[in-house]
């Protein structure tokens, strides 16, 4: 079976699933954008919270994917491994990116 084939006949699957990623993506950013733009013009003019936010921030972002949704696996934590678990960990690990920046920009000026 070559690719070209294999993707004929799994287009609708296909299709559907990145259909599915790109609405998880979407919502993780947004819900990222909401808590990272206020938190970064927070703590611009505030050097211990800048320190304490960018650190933890960096902590969720050392920690490998897989890791993260092994420890989300239990059901007590975030509800198992499913969508909600998916923009989770999409939120935390675009949150030091947009600090980041913020802060840079901030600085620039």
């Amino acid at each position: 079976m070559t690719h070209w084939s294999f993707f004929s006949e799994h287009r609708d699957e296909i299709f559907g699933a990145t259909l599915d990623h790109l609405t998880l993506v979407v919502i993780a950013m947004l819900i990222a954008i909401l808590i990272g733009v206020p938190l970064g013009m927070f703590i611009v003019q505030r050097p211990a919270l800048r320190t304490i936010a960018l650190g933890i921030a960096s902590i969720f972002q050392t920690i490998p994917s897989l890791a993260l949704f092994g420890f989300s696996d239990s059901d007590s934590f975030i509800g198992g491994i499913g969508k909600r678990t998916a923009i989770v960990a999409l939120v935390l690990y675009a949150l030091l990116p947009i600090l980041r920046q913020h802060v840079r920009r901030a600085h620039r000026y």
